[in-house]
């Protein structure tokens, strides 16, 4: 079904590139094309009718199965019975959950919804080159430097190229487990108005953001390492203060292949004091939300401000940043831990790892 609806939209395309090149050529169809357009429709009437069958033939399946559930309705299942489960209520519902291997409840629903949050929260996972996968990870990445590298060159009779080539390395990730509690109220959980998954959702996936753009900002030794730690680096002009020119050239370190789709990571005051920089006229170099030097900024408040020898500024192309992901995030309910509180503890788990494997791609400013 799949297939046949990606087939559709490149037959649509190239339906609609006839047209356009007639119109912007000012004509009418040539014969040929008037042909082909006339084979596009047949092609597409003809996929119509398939879906339009295959649609027809799934509904009088779930009509002949009736106990057949859809992957809504099984979602919704999961999701009613972990609600149940963590409010108290008994219920056959118990059956759509799962233990894990801490020994934790899985709703898959649940886990996914936590996961995309995360993700949503974390800028890292826009811009790195993320593995979702379990276990620990091998990256090769291919790697030049001034004497390790593919050469072009002009190639007189008789005589052979330099046979310099770049280089393979390894960049492993582990699976370093990440925990977050999140607290709720007896109150708060008996009250009616509570959508209980969406706030357990949303608790758990903030406390697991705020810890993984620490870790990929900055990192903990012996543990995920931070975009920070890239060993490329550019000195700044002073101890205590950024110019212009320190901006220019952090960017200008990286190779002009990876500029392009670069990004600043910054603390917000150094944002601020980025914003500040004026030329010889008073005139602000930069505007509030737009690009720094035509690039995005990832505000972090887990980054180093200015300070002697600090790093306030990374900049690069984040893809040389490598992400493991968690494939699953196991939820666990705790009762009576929280009792005395009137409270329940809901606590996620789940394994990430961050490294920088291109160093090509990431630099980092050092204020001198």
């Amino acid at each position: 079904m799949k297939k046949l609806i990606e087939k559709r939209a490149e037959l649509q395309d190239e339906m609609d590139v006839i047209l356009n090149k007639a119109e912007t050529e000012n004509r009418a169809m040539t014969d040929e094309e008037v042909k082909r357009f006339d084979e596009i429709e047949a092609e597409i009437r003809a996929i119509d009718v398939t879906l339009e069958k295959k649609d027809k033939a799934r509904k009088t399946e779930n009509r002949a199965n009736p106990e057949e559930k859809t992957v809504e309705e099984r979602a919704a299942a999961e999701e009613k019975a972990f609600c149940d489960y963590v409010l108290g209520i008994a219920t056959e519902n118990r059956a759509q959950l799962t233990e894990g291997a801490n020994g934790t409840i899985v709703p898959t629903t649940i886990a996914n919804r936590i996961i995309e949050e995360v993700k949503a929260q974390v800028p890292f996972f826009q811009y790195a080159d993320l593995y979702e996968t379990a276990g620990k990870l091998s990256i090769p990445v291919y790697s030049e430097d001034s004497e390790n590298y593919i050469n072009a060159d002009y190639v007189d009779e008789g005589t052979e190229l330099t046979d310099n080539v770049g280089k393979f390395i390894t960049v492993d990730l582990e699976g370093f487990v990440i925990g977050a509690l999140a607290l709720v109220s007896n109150k708060l959980k008996n009250n009616t108005d509570l959508n209980v998954a969406d706030f357990i959702v949303k608790q758990v996936a903030k406390a697991i953001s705020r810890k993984l753009m620490k870790e990929f900002t900055i990192g903990t030794a012996s543990k995920i390492s931070g975009v920070i730690s890239t060993p490329t680096i550019v000195t700044a002009g002073a101890a205590a203060a950024l110019t212009y020119d320190d901006l220019v050239n952090l960017k200008q370190k990286i190779p002009q292949a990876y500029r392009e789709k670069g990004a600043w990571v910054m603390h917000p005051n150094t944002y601020a004091a980025v914003l500040k920089l004026k030329d010889g006229n008073q005139r602000p170099y930069f505007e509030e939300g737009k690009p720094i030097l035509n690039r995005p900024v990832i505000e972090s408040e887990d980054m180093p401000e200015i300070a002697t020898k600090a790093k306030p500024v990374v900049f690069g192309d984040l893809s040389g940043y490598a992400i493991k992901g968690a494939k699953a995030v196991e939820v666990q309910v705790l009762r009576e831990k929280f009792a005395t509180k009137n409270m329940l503890g809901i606590l996620g788990f789940a394994e990430y790892d961050g490294e920088v494997a291109d160093k090509q791609k990431i630099a980092a400013l050092q204020m001198a």
